[in-house]
């Protein structure tokens, strides 16, 4: 792509990310709000901190300023992928991409008064690099069912089904027998968050989603093979880190990739009838 190209999809990738990233926090704060205690008084909705509501000097105010910063790391994170239009030092630009989203969230976290504690910030911020690897991850695999329709198109071999799994099998296999106990070891011990409540319910479903979709586009039956793979991968863990009242982490990566698979069906069939 010329200069022009991905300066231009620079900034619809960025337009398209802001109404999300505001709407996004907006979600966490009305679901529970991970950042949203102790709430301002006299408000029975939390949409923001107390603290961040008493800096603005009340809760309306607060709660456009923090749409808006939220809105800039959604613009942030919806340019994640214009490395890969690079088409050269896809990993260093990913880099450097990763560290100005994480200069935006660190300051978008200190103008909204998310981060109450050092520890919170940088607990955080480990989960944003996180998300970040799976997801570049994830992409790179597309990168490469790019290259293999090329492959295709251009009438050459295409690879069996077992070529193109594998590397899905194993990216499963490091986020969910090696990641679990890896938040485990800087986890608190009296109240889990990150392998009680991110790992199960964030980090787990959305890997098995997005890591099929793609899957899904390349195989037309063999796909079906992930999400039993991500459901049986699942289980070391539950009973080695958790007990049986975890098994639900079985069914989460299942039926998540069962999910992510039958969007990548559908995009395949609508490209084909394109």
């Amino acid at each position: 792509m010329s200069k022009a190209e991905i300066q231009r999809e620079l900034i619809r990738r960025a337009g398209q990310g802001f109404p999300w990233g505001g709407l996004g926090v907006c979600v966490l704060f009305l679901a529970g709000g991970a950042f949203a205690y102790p709430m301002p008084e006299g408000v029975s909705v939390p949409m923001v901190t107390a603290a961040m509501a008493e800096a603005y000097g009340n809760p309306v105010s607060a709660a456009f300023v923090q749409i808006f910063w939220s809105g800039l790391l959604g613009a942030a994170l919806g340019t994640m992928e214009i490395p890969f239009l690079l088409e050269r030092r896809t990993l260093l630009w990913s880099a450097v991409h990763f560290l100005a989203t994480a200069a935006v969230f660190s300051l978008a976290g200190w103008r909204c008064r998310w981060f109450s504690y050092l520890d919170t910030w940088l607990c955080l911020l480990g989960l944003l690099l996180l998300l970040y690897v799976l997801k570049w991850s994830v992409r790179f695999l597309e990168w490469q069912a790019d290259v293999w329709a090329i492959r295709k198109s251009a009438g050459l071999a295409a690879e069996p089904p077992w070529k193109t799994l594998a590397p899905y099998f194993l990216l499963a296999a490091a986020v969910e027998l090696l990641l679990p106990p890896g938040l485990g070891l800087v986890d608190a011990a009296d109240f889990p968050v990150l392998t009680g409540i991110f790992y199960p319910f964030l980090i787990l479903p959305l890997f098995c989603f997005f890591s099929a979709c793609p899957l899904a586009t390349r195989l037309r039956r063999w796909w079906l093979a992930y999400p039993a793979a991500c459901a049986v991968l699942a289980l070391p863990c539950v009973f080695l880190i958790y007990n049986a009242t975890a098994l639900f982490h079985a069914w989460m990566a299942g039926i998540s990739a069962l999910a992510g698979g039958a969007l990548g069906t559908a995009l395949r069939k609508l490209k084909k009838r394109e």
